[in-house]
């Protein structure tokens, strides 16, 4: 692992919630600036689109008000249509210093995937699919002498839908990606995740058109699971929880510490510690693969270490000796002081028993602060 850049450094939650608000304020203007541009055009752009989908003529407005509100209603469908990419990119920028390279190659394929996909699809939903629908409802529903016409504003609605549920779906799945890449979304921690899928699946129960009647909950269900299906996709934490619960304890000299154990396999060849061994109140337990060869581990161990304020790690394997020099530089750096439990050098490592009773040991060096 390099040394660190100039902007991997740790800042005051206040900074990060600033850069959050300036993020969210942003996509605010640019969602208002575009729906005052769009309200010049919409009427236009209505016009356009009906005879787009009808030539002869067979789509009409029967309700006095019906007009007024796909006006709106395609304001908004324009103005989150425009906003969404900026608002993505802003998001993108603002997470990227936080996220580790596979983290950055995951969300950018999502985004770059999604920027091609939306488009696609809301272009086949307006100007394939319901031309499609008109023409199916001509040919079936036609009587001889009979000229057959559709609501304008139903077809609307049917359509605008559609495309509020394909904008929904995308945020609600952003939104949960990027609170499992920062860790607000694990095991333990659900009710974040629960009340993010609630929002969605009310805003779409409560605000799709009277057309959709009858299958919001269903939609709601699909969108939910769609949402929570693509964030699992999202790459696992290097050193699993990405938010351990690393607890403020004493060593037996009486000095403050907070300690924290690092179980490096080195590609299967040291052996295993179990989750079970470790007590609730004990060190928190980091699973690594090869802290040697791999980068994201290597980076993973010296941000949870800085930000979380960890002054002893301990790695199973080895002394710590052969820990890469500028990872070892960075630690001592930031205030973490290294050492190891050495089982590959062990023959008695071999023995489970013995290895419990060698991480009892270890947990016997430290004791709650409380408790002092």
């Amino acid at each position: 692992m390099g040394s660190t850049s100039n902007t991997d450094r740790l800042v005051p939650v206040d900074e990060h919630l600033g850069a959050l608000h300036s993020v969210i304020r942003r996509a605010a203007l640019v969602f208002l600036a575009s729906a005052a541009l769009a309200l010049f055009w919409v009427d236009g752009i209505l016009h356009d689109w009906s005879l787009s989908q009808s030539p002869s003529g067979a789509l009409s407005i029967y309700g006095p008000y019906d007009w007024v509100e796909m006006r709106f209603t395609a304001i908004f469908i324009i103005a989150a249509v425009v906003t969404l990419p900026i608002a993505s990119l802003d998001l993108r920028n603002f997470a990227r210093p936080g996220l580790l390279p596979t983290e950055r190659r995951w969300l950018d394929s999502f985004l770059v995937i999604s920027a091609i996909s939306l488009p696609l699809i809301l272009h086949t939903v307006w100007f394939k699919m319901i031309p499609q629908y008109i023409e199916a409802g001509i040919q079936f529903d036609s009587i001889a002498g009979v000229s057959a016409h559709f609501d304008a504003a139903e077809i609307f609605a049917l359509a605008s839908g559609l495309s509020w549920i394909l904008v929904l779906a995308f945020m609600t799945t952003l939104f949960l990606s990027l609170s499992r890449l920062f860790g607000l979304v694990e095991e333990g921690r659900s009710r974040f995740r629960n009340r993010a899928l609630a929002i969605c699946g009310g805003m779409l129960i409560l605000t799709l058109p009277e057309v959709f009647e009858g299958v919001r909950v269903m939609t709601a269900i699909l969108v939910i699971f769609l949402a929570e299906s693509i964030s699992r996709t999202t790459p696992s934490g290097p050193l699993g929880p990405r938010r351990p619960k690393v607890m403020s304890m004493v060593d037996s000299q009486g000095i403050p510490q907070r300690p924290a154990l690092l179980a490096c396999s080195c590609e299967g060849a040291c052996p295993s510690v179990e989750t079970a061994w470790m007590a609730t109140d004990s060190l928190p337990l980091l699973n690594a693969t090869a802290l040697c060869l791999e980068e994201d581990e290597q980076q993973a161990v010296f941000e949870l270490a800085r930000s979380s304020g960890i002054t002893h790690l301990t790695i199973t394997g080895c002394d710590s000796t052969p820990i890469p020099a500028s990872l070892k530089a960075n630690l001592t750096a930031s205030g973490t002081q290294l050492d190891g439990l050495s089982w590959l050098d062990d023959e008695r490592s071999t023995d489970t028993a013995w290895r419990k009773q060698a991480l009892q040991l270890l947990s016997s060096r430290f004791s709650p602060a409380g408790d002092e």
